[in-house]
Formats: C-alpha cells, structure tokens, sequence
C-alpha cells in the first residue's frame, strides 16, 4: 500500500480529470479514476490505479467503487467531482431527457460523489472535496441553460459544504475556470473549430495549467482552504 492517501477522480477519462490522475499518480498518490468509458491510461502504467467503469448519477455504484479502492488503498483523503458535459442550443429545442441527464450528472453526480465519502471525512476530521465547477457558476449564458443552472448549484453547494465541514477540518474547494481545451466539444457533434468559431475564437485554458492551480490548493496544509476561485486567461474580457 502507498504511503501517500487515496484521491477519487471522477470524469477522469480526458481532459481535466485525466491531466489530474497523472498528477497525482506522478507524486505517489493511489487513485480510483471513474467515468463510463473509462480505459487504462498509458502514462499511468504501473501506478497504483483502479479504473471503474460508473455513472455518477448512481450513488451505489459510486459508493461500491470507492468502498472498493478505499479496502486497497485506505481512506479517501481527496475527492474531484469533475464529471460533466456540456449542451449548447436552444431550451426550447432540447428534448427534456438531454436536459435532465445533464442536471443529473452536473448536480446529482456532484452531491453523490460528496455523500460518499463526506461521513467518513468529518468523522476523521480530514480531506478534502475538490469541486470542478465554471466560470458559468456566476456568469449564465443564454445557450446552455441546464448547464450553467448546475454550475450555480454547485458553487452553493460547495459554500454550503465549507460552512457545514469547516468545523471538522474538512476542505471544500470550488474550482471555476473559463473555457479549457479538453475534447467538450464532441458531445456536441462538432469539431473543436466550429466550436471556437461558436464561442467568439476565446482564449483556452490548458488542462495542465489548470491541474497546476488544482495541484497548488491540493498541497497547502490541511488548515488552509482556497474555498472558491475563478480561473481565467489573462487577456479574457468576460
């Protein structure tokens, strides 16, 4: 067993949650990566890593999955809600099953990932629960509606949360960043230039930058907690 404490990563297949488990695993930490189409990654090849295929919108699921790493590799001591996709279209032309799926992953996923490990971390009075939310937690755009819904339940429930498990020395971090370059786009069925071309050619975000700051707020002592924090390129007028 590593001597380093076990981090859970949802979505972490591509994009941010993969750069994350590469971090992490590169400074020595076990880690339980779990998205629904989740593949061994090379980098990651003799590392102490356990894939679970899992939807985070099923909390027993979810719940087995942890339990499961936890009986390998101890305790959760941090946990990444990062799971997500992005709609973009009219409200009006969104079938209702695109819609709830998409508040089920964005919200129910967050708060099934937060329930369980959040009994066991304030009873240690230890770890800390990392929520990837967006600069859409406080900015809507008219678009994606569903989606920048959920980015404002999480931030609350990430405040909420803090206020909740501060007192147990439990860390609760809201991570919103502007747009990264990850491969969103093709839940759309678009490639990544139309999907620049979409957004006004903005400036991206790369995963590594982000998993950097991630990283920084991660490695401070248990007592210190970054609670909320807008991540953004330099030259972005929003």
């Amino acid at each position: 067993m590593s001597n380093k404490p076990l981090a859970v990563i949802t979505g972490a297949s591509h994009g941010i949650g993969k750069t994350l488990a590469i971090k992490f695993a590169e400074e020595g930490h076990p880690c339980l990566l779990i998205s629904r189409h989740i593949e061994p990654i090379p980098e990651l090849e003799n590392k102490a890593i356990l894939y679970e295929k899992v939807d985070v919108t099923d909390f027993h699921a979810l719940q087995s999955a942890i339990q499961k790493a936890e009986a390998l590799y101890g305790k959760t001591e941090c946990i990444i809600n990062n799971a997500g996709f992005l709609n973009i279209g009219e409200l009006r032309d969104t079938p209702i099953e695109k819609c709830n799926y998409e508040l089920d992953v964005l919200v129910k996923g967050v708060l099934n990932g937060v329930k369980a490990v959040i009994s066991d971390m304030s009873a240690r009075k230890s770890g800390t629960i990392i929520n990837i939310s967006s600069l859409g937690d406080r900015k809507p755009y008219p678009q994606a509606i569903c989606y920048h819904a959920s980015k404002h339940a999480v931030r609350c429930i990430s405040e909420s949360l803090q206020m909740a498990e501060g007192k147990n020395n439990v860390r609760v971090l809201n991570i919103a960043p502007g747009l990264v370059k990850t491969n969103i786009h093709t839940n759309m069925g678009i490639s990544f230039e139309e999907y620049c071309r979409n957004l006004g050619n903005p400036t991206f975000l790369l995963p590594e930058e982000l998993a950097d700051i991630i990283m920084f707020c991660w490695r401070l002592p248990q007592h210190i907690c970054i609670r909320d924090i807008v991540v953004m390129p330099t030259d972005c007028t929003i």
